[in-house]
């Protein structure tokens, strides 16, 4: 349910994307240095919230953080100028980012008192929620709601939900010794790499495709949401399938495979430039990445000798680090070349991720321990 629901709210956000940026007067340069608020806000908070879960709870901080991205979404919404939505996403990418870590490791801790991996499966409830998002920006937009009016009552489910989660999530906590702002070390960096190609190259898709497809390839708006819509679909498809794939093909082989399809889809919908090949390819790139992040955040969360939750925070932070670099680079290069040409950029990201998959996370097959209740569940 966590998952599901921060899948909403993403999917609901990147389709209504190019409606806020008309909404509010900005250029291509100016949105990517606004969406570097929400990047921001989420890398400022993960480290912390890893800390803060060990010490009252990753269910707990669940809860509040999505109370606090409930609130913050009609003021996204209502948001008519740059400097008001670059704040109102930060303070959105704060709770988002805390509450991403949290559930990560609530599910980590679920994974390991059973036999089989699920980290994929709950990501894929988060694709499911994504496209849920998605579609309903296609019905809100046929029933002629705003994005005030959509974001308000989305809010309020969001506040239920929290609500609701704060009552039955698993009750668990993990030991946090020492700083959570200490270095990481070299292995857990290289888990962090591949964390961050995966969310740049999803954040591109998410935050992008609307806008490519709506002002560069001469889509609709319906068209811009379908692109979401048919992204978060893949994902999802994909995910339910990445848990078997990751113990059949070993963990750096599917990711590698993976890349190098999001890679081709991704560079067919740019040289196509037609508003559906567009939304073809973007569900090409979803179903190639869908798994990645999900290893990555086990391997993070894995690491001997350190908590699950500082150690997912530590991935998590230094992959969000490139989706605040991303952003603004984007839109600087789009600015001054175009759109199609900054998105390239994530093509050959993608290709070094295909290559050096393997180094990074090593070619052995997963392995999920016997059933036992892990220590710090109570």
């Amino acid at each position: 349910m966590a998952f599901l629901v921060c899948g909403m709210m993403f999917g609901s956000w990147a389709s209504r994307i190019p409606a806020i940026k008309e909404q509010a007067g900005l250029d291509s340069v100016q949105l990517g240095f606004a969406l570097l608020g929400s990047a921001l806000g989420s890398v400022l908070a993960m480290t912390s919230a890893g800390y803060l879960a060990g010490r009252i709870g990753s269910h707990k901080v669940v809860s509040l953080m999505l109370l606090g991205c409930a609130a913050m979404l009609p003021v996204i919404a209502a948001s008519t100028s740059f400097p008001m939505l670059a704040g109102a996403l930060f303070l959105y990418g704060a709770a988002y980012g805390s509450m991403d870590v949290c559930m990560n490791a609530n599910g980590l801790a679920i994974e390991r008192a059973g036999t089989r991996p699920i980290m994929s499966r709950l990501h894929a409830g988060w694709s499911v929620g994504s496209f849920i998002g998605a579609f309903s920006t296609t019905i809100a937009l046929r029933g002629g709601l705003s994005v005030f009016q959509q974001f308000a009552l989305l809010a309020v489910a969001m506040a239920v939900s929290a609500a609701i989660l704060s009552q039955t999530m698993l009750k668990e906590k993990h030991a946090s010794e020492g700083s959570p702002f200490r270095r990481p070390p070299r292995r857990l960096v290289l888990v962090g790499l591949v964390a961050l190609c995966a969310l740049v190259s999803e954040g591109a898709a998410g935050d992008w495709s609307g806008v490519l497809i709506k002002d560069s390839l001469g889509g609709t708006a319906q068209d811009a949401a379908l692109a979401i819509t048919v992204l978060s679909a893949a994902m999802a498809v994909a995910r339910l399938a990445g848990d078997r794939l990751t113990e059949v093909l070993g963990a750096a082989r599917l990711v590698s495979l993976g890349a190098a399809t999001s890679a081709l889809g991704l560079a067919a919908a740019l040289i196509v430039a037609q508003p559906l090949a567009a939304v073809v390819g973007f569900g090409f790139l979803g179903a190639g990445v869908a798994a990645t992040y999900p290893i990555a955040l086990r391997a993070g969360g894995s690491q001997p000798g350190i908590a699950s939750g500082i150690g997912i925070a530590a991935v998590a932070t230094m992959g969000s680090a490139g989706v605040m670099a991303a952003p603004p680079l984007i839109g600087i290069v789009a600015g001054a070349a175009s759109l199609r040409a900054a998105l390239a950029m994530v093509v050959v990201l993608l290709l070094v991720l295909a290559a050096t998959a393997d180094r990074a996370l090593g070619s052995a097959r997963i392995k999920i321990p016997e059933p036992a209740v892990p220590t710090g569940l109570r």
